[in-house]
């Protein structure tokens, strides 16, 4: 939380369970949002914490918050407004004393019975707690009487005097009972389990919910609703940080689906948890400790926009080309990236330039970045489509960054070409370029290039035109003989100091400087043609 050392008597129904360690500041990647969930801060918020709704019917709620009087959690039981602010609260009497507290309740259908967590500090025939006084929780059940208030409140018979067991929810027809606890033969800090409400007060063996949902991490606080259990877990693979919020649908026999991961703004790098929802208003409550709050824990509403699609898939296809030739460009590197800019998949393309990604989300926010060496780089921003199996196609340009346009003509963008004094030899510094032009007219089959060899005025102007004829037909044989290019795609004329780019010629030579001359003492390669 925002201040891990609360004061032990407003931290020990929840201490155990979302006590985390700061994970190092990630990036916040709320700038992402891509406008599933509109949230709200309430108004009920203020310094003190506030968080673990449950709706109690249709347009009430069930809330923990810090009774400012006695310093103590308390549940407290509030209207629904129009606009999600819950109103009108009041505590939820004779549950709270000086030495325990109570959060995160759950409400049987017919709304006559309801379970919620309690911490046992000082009470020691119940479960245990060690010399230092740091009280185990549990989980008690109430009758719900006329006037809202809670009666004959009962342990559960699978609480614990050596571990701890709190946050229920009630499976959609009531007939499991879901919990977290850190009891042994978990996968981690605390995992999810569920009994079967067998009646009578009884109910079976508790069962872990199994790798898809736990984790070496915490899992903590779940909420069913219409078979999805949503939870928080702050397991450091697929989180924001802190507290993430997931959902898995419930498929029967203990079987779930894949977890997703709930978008930005409901997570984000502080700990979000305690997420509720009405499927039939479109409507939700979380409660989560971000900068951007008021108070140590705030209670946030939602309003979804586009539902959670489970089981979904479809993929992602296309083709990479050059963007001048819309040529493909074979062997290119392909890399799709989530909505936190995590890395999920990444590919060559074929001879074709085509790519394919496999298994991507419904609905979901993907980057497509390509890459090809000695080309360039281009990415694209994308949202996938809502329909199971469908495909999603993009054609990817990366510019050629080896073209570029000089003095009105179309050139390759090469660096000079430079001999050794008085010679037309190709050294390896001017081989170097000269294979990036083999490179390029490789990748362009129909480009055809006419070469210019030019000098600066300097020397004799017969010996400069001599020197740069000399240096085109060598660089033309290098580009024929040892790139395999046509001859009929390149021919080259030397030029001496016939076409100079500014004033210095013979007249003016003697008041240029060495940097001016460079640029006169050159080597163009111009597309004549793609």
């Amino acid at each position: 939380m925002k201040t891990i050392k609360l004061y032990i008597t407003t931290v020990l129904v929840t201490l155990f369970f979302i006590q985390v360690n700061a994970q190092d500041k990630k990036k916040d990647t709320t700038d992402k949002i891509d406008h599933r969930f509109y949230v709200n801060n309430l108004k009920i918020n203020n310094k003190f914490p506030s968080f673990g709704t449950t709706f109690y019917g249709e347009n009430k709620i069930v809330y923990s918050a810090q009774n400012t009087k006695k310093n103590y959690l308390d549940l407290y039981i509030g209207d629904i407004a129009d606009n999600r602010e819950i109103i009108n609260s009041k505590r939820i009497e004779n549950l709270s004393s000086k030495k325990t507290f109570s959060s995160n309740a759950v409400f049987t259908k017919d709304k006559k019975h309801v379970y919620f967590t309690k911490s046992m500090y000082g009470v020691t025939n119940t479960v245990h707690h060690d010399k230092d006084r740091k009280a185990t929780i549990a989980i008690f059940k109430a009758d719900v009487v006329k006037g809202g208030k809670w009666k004959n409140v009962q342990p559960m018979p699978f609480n614990s005097k050596t571990y701890d067991v709190g946050h229920p929810t009630l499976s959609a027809d009531g007939s499991k009972l879901y919990f977290t606890s850190n009891m042994p033969g978990g996968f981690g800090q605390s995992d999810i389990y569920f009994v079967d409400v067998l009646g009578n007060g009884n109910y079976s063996k508790p069962e872990n919910m199994g790798k898809k949902v736990n984790s070496k991490f915490k899992e903590v606080f779940p909420h069913i609703k219409d078979n999805i259990l949503y939870f928080s877990s702050n397991r450091t693979d697929e989180g924001l940080g802190g507290l993430d919020i997931y959902a898995v649908k419930l498929l029967g026999k203990g079987k779930v689906s894949d977890r997703l991961h709930l978008d930005p703004p409901v997570n984000s790098i502080a700990d979000d948890l305690s997420y509720i929802y009405d499927e039939k208003n479109k409507r939700g409550y979380f409660s989560s400790n971000r900068e951007i709050g008021k108070g140590e824990d705030d209670i946030y509403s939602f309003k979804e926009t586009r539902p959670l699609v489970f089981d979904c898939y479809q993929t992602i296809s296309g083709e990479v080309v050059d963007a001048s030739s819309n040529q493909p460009l074979a062997f290119s590197e392909v890399t799709l990236f989530d909505v936190f800019d995590k890395e999920v998949m990444k590919v060559k393309t074929g001879a074709d330039g085509k790519f394919l990604f496999e298994k991507a989300t419904c609905s979901a926010n993907y980057r497509i970045k390509a890459y090809k060496k000695h080309l360039g780089t281009t990415e694209i921003n994308i949202v996938t489509k809502d329909t199971h199996k469908a495909d999603n196609h993009f054609v990817l340009k990366i510019s050629d960054n080896f073209i570029v346009m000089r003095r009105g003509k179309k050139m390759l963008n090469i660096s000079s070409i430079y001999f050794d004094y008085d010679s037309s030899k190709i050294n390896s510094r001017a081989a170097t370029q000269l294979n990036k032009v083999v490179t390029t007219m490789k990748r362009y089959p129909n480009m055809v290039i006419e070469l210019g060899a030019h000098t600066d005025s300097r020397g004799g102007d017969a010996y400069n035109l001599k020197l740069s004829k000399a240096r085109a037909h060598s660089t033309v044989e290098y580009i024929i003989n040892k790139g395999g290019i046509s001859s009929e795609r390149i021919t080259g004329e030397g030029y001496g100091e016939t076409r100079l780019v500014n004033h210095c010629d013979n007249a003016h030579k003697n008041k240029c400087t060495k940097k001016e001359h460079e640029m006169n003492r050159r080597s163009e390669f111009v597309i004549t043609k793609m």
